[in-house]
């Protein structure tokens, strides 16, 4: 399904690494990690980033993710669903 999506063939075509592991985990709970390390970041070092369609793009595709795969959205708190303060 994944590879029919206008976004992951923009994807592929400008970073086809990254584009064979969104295909290998596609559906599987790694999926989430992946794009947590490709969209966060969590590195000391610069780093150019992803140009505005790419990262765009990456959005769009992990958002189809949990859409697809509810059953593996990322388990997400924030000061409004932690308890009380």
């Amino acid at each position: 399904m994944i590879e029919r999506t206008t976004d992951f063939k923009l994807i592929n075509a400008a970073f086809p690494a990254i584009g064979d592991k969104l295909k290998l985990f596609w559906g599987h709970p790694e999926f989430n990690q992946l794009m947590d390390e490709l969209l966060v970041y969590k590195r000391g070092v610069p780093r150019e980033g992803f140009p505005a369609d790419v990262l765009f793009a990456l959005s769009t595709l992990d958002s189809l993710h949990t859409a697809a795969n509810p059953k593996l959205a990322r388990k997400t708190s924030t000061i409004w669903n932690t308890g009380p303060i």
